[in-house]
């Protein structure tokens, strides 16, 4: 399909084009909120097995069970996003997940504890999905692979954030306590974006115009938006774009690699090597470091290397993410000091991570005004896949007896995402490379 699409060449005011940042910034803080629950997690899974007398399978139903109340909640987020704007809709979710991951301190055995971090994750979606739909309204597509690399950052810098203070209290206090901090540091950020961010008005209702400096679609989308009634159209819509579905199958296979990896690699540690329990979940520090530079430079790639082309990037990184699963697995091989293991995981955290921003850009701009409501329709999919891949690669780890014989496998797993995204960029050559978004109105709108 032929592009057409005009650029209002009037320059942005400073004052609106600063402010754009600090909303930036805004949405990554509850990004991270959500996050220092969800990838704090598997720094305390060392001292839950122990507490609980948990198995790696059971361990892995824990952290999974997150991910099962994320993936059921991710299309209503998209139509409540469409409905009610991103503000409620986002500071709404931080609070829903920060009050239960608190409460899943009272959890007396597995079940019950499986149980609520499955309602907390519910609210996970808020961030996905109305802090993306946000940012791509508020930057031009030629700063969108940045943009959205730094709210995406705000994953692994909750995880970074849970990584270096969750152990510490799990170590001195237990793990109970932990989660009640994790629950209270996503409160916090959902109040700090319930204050901060503009209430628009929500994209349901709202024309598809551009402001100065950002482009107007002149043709109709690829993906029409949601219409009236349409909350049963819109996954038939999406099951016949090949391209959405090429470009979700890339991210379920790289999102099986990076949750085993986030989930496992501190247990790996431990089981293998011996380490400190505390010592083991502080490497995910590295990873999560890793995952915090991998994205901003992704999406820095995108947009200044590629020219806003994110399907040869997301090539790249799941190429680049074969490596670092294989390097994770050669550990095994020869006792290395603690600076080397390091190394890996930050390497690792790199490759692994740093996919998640593209990813949401690239689905953003093939579903044009429906972005919201197609975004939580692929990460539906998503999350079945993360949901999944904890116990799936522990059930592989006793299976086969051998943790590198399952980090290797993510090494196949790496190559087949990026056959899936090399299929999603031929589906739709013309929408790739930064193609115009239909755009409403984001900043300036009083509260």
């Amino acid at each position: 399909m032929p592009s057409s699409s005009t650029v209002v060449s009037a320059p942005m005011p400073p004052s609106e084009a600063a402010r754009r940042w600090l909303l930036l910034a805004v949405a990554t803080l509850q990004q991270a909120g959500l996050t220092f629950v969800r990838f704090g997690l598997p720094t305390v899974a060392p001292f839950i097995r122990a507490d609980l007398g948990l198995s790696l399978t059971q361990t892995g139903v824990v952290l999974g069970a997150f991910d099962l109340g994320a993936l059921v909640a991710f299309y209503a987020t998209g139509v409540a996003t469409d409905r009610f704007g991103e503000r409620r809709v986002m500071a709404l979710g931080a609070w829903f997940t920060g009050l239960l991951a608190a409460a899943s301190a009272a959890a007396p055995g597995m079940r019950e504890l499986a149980i609520v971090l499955a309602l907390a994750g519910a609210g996970f979606p808020s961030s996905q999905v109305a802090g993306s739909h946000a940012v791509m309204g508020w930057f031009h597509a030629r700063e969108r692979g940045v943009a959205m690399g730094v709210r995406q950052a705000g994953l692994p810098l909750g995880g970074l954030a849970g990584a270096l203070v969750l152990p510490w209290v799990a170590a001195s206090a237990g793990w109970r306590l932990a989660m009640v901090v994790a629950g209270a540091g996503c409160i916090l950020a959902g109040l700090a974006t319930f204050l901060a961010l503009p209430d628009g008005e929500p994209a349901a209702h709202s024309g598809a115009v551009a402001r100065p400096g950002l482009p107007l679609h002149r043709e109709p989308s690829p993906v029409r938006a949601l219409p009236a009634g349409g909350f049963l159209q819109a996954p038939r819509q999406f099951l016949r774009d090949r391209a959405l579905v090429a470009t979700t199958l890339m991210a379920c296979l790289l999102a099986a690699s990076q949750f085993s990896l986030t989930g496992y690699l501190p247990l790996y540690m431990v089981d293998v090597f011996r380490w400190d329990r505390q010592a083991a979940s502080r490497l995910l520090l590295v990873v999560h470091a890793g995952g915090i530079a991998g994205r901003l430079l992704w999406g820095w790639v995108s947009d200044r290397r590629f020219h806003g082309d994110r399907v040869a990037p997301l090539v790249t990184v799941s190429l680049s993410g074969a490596l670092g699963a294989a390097l994770i697995a050669a550990l095994a091989l020869a006792p290395l000091p603690p600076a080397a293991v390091a190394g890996s995981a930050l390497l690792a955290g790199l490759t692994l991570l740093g996919w998640n921003g593209l990813y949401i850009t690239l689905i953003s701009e093939l579903s044009g005004p429906a972005s919201a409501v197609m975004l939580g329709i692929s990460m539906t999919v998503l999350y079945v896949w993360t949901m999944l891949s904890p116990p799936g690669f522990g059930w592989l780890v006793e299976r086969l007896g051998s943790y590198p014989a399952a980090w290797t496998a993510l090494v196949a797993i790496q190559l087949m995402a990026a056959v899936a995204a090399t299929a999603a960029g031929s589906f739709a050559p013309a929408r790739r490379a930064g193609a115009p978004h239909r755009l409403r109105p984001r900043v300036g709108g009083g509260r």
